[in-house]
């Protein structure tokens, strides 16, 4: 018998416009069940297996995606080398420490932030790297990049 969250998860991805009668509804329940918020692909495929769905890591991979596409999951910001999809898809910040290898979701107010970034560079100078993302209007996507990054002015 099927679960509330996975019945929950079918409404979801229905309402998405994604077919809610494959793999794709339970593996969303699976993500959201999970106690990390933030996975790979290949952690993704590990609660898959887990979960009971035989599926390999190029159809995770391609599962995510979808989910990611329709707004159902985040990306998390990753200049290594895939990549890192988050189960809480509203917009909100992260602290990602490299030492730990590991990436915490600060939704906090504004004000907390600044306070937070204030307190990691006064604890650890030199050490703090902030990557402001400004997020493409709802329902647009970014254009292209094209050539060269470009500089902040002043730079």
């Amino acid at each position: 018998m099927a679960s509330t969250a996975d019945a929950a998860a079918r409404g979801e991805v229905r309402r998405a416009g994604l077919a809610a009668d494959g793999p794709l509804p339970r593996l969303l329940t699976l993500l959201r069940t999970a106690e990390e918020t933030h996975v790979d692909a290949a952690g993704a495929q590990r609660l898959a297996v887990a979960g009971g769905l035989a599926l390999g890591r190029a159809e995770v991979a391609d599962l995510l995606e979808a989910l990611a596409g329709k707004g159902l999951l985040g990306r998390v910001p990753s200049m290594g080398g895939g990549a890192v999809y988050d189960t809480v898809p509203h917009p909100h910040s992260h602290l990602v420490d490299e030492a730990t290898d590991t990436v915490v979701d600060l939704d906090v107010s504004p004000e907390t932030l600044s306070a937070i970034i204030r307190q990691a560079i006064a604890d650890q100078p030199g050490r703090v790297e902030v990557l402001l993302r400004i997020r493409a209007p709802a329902g647009e996507t970014a254009p292209a990049r094209r050539g060269r990054p470009r500089r902040a002015p002043g730079r």
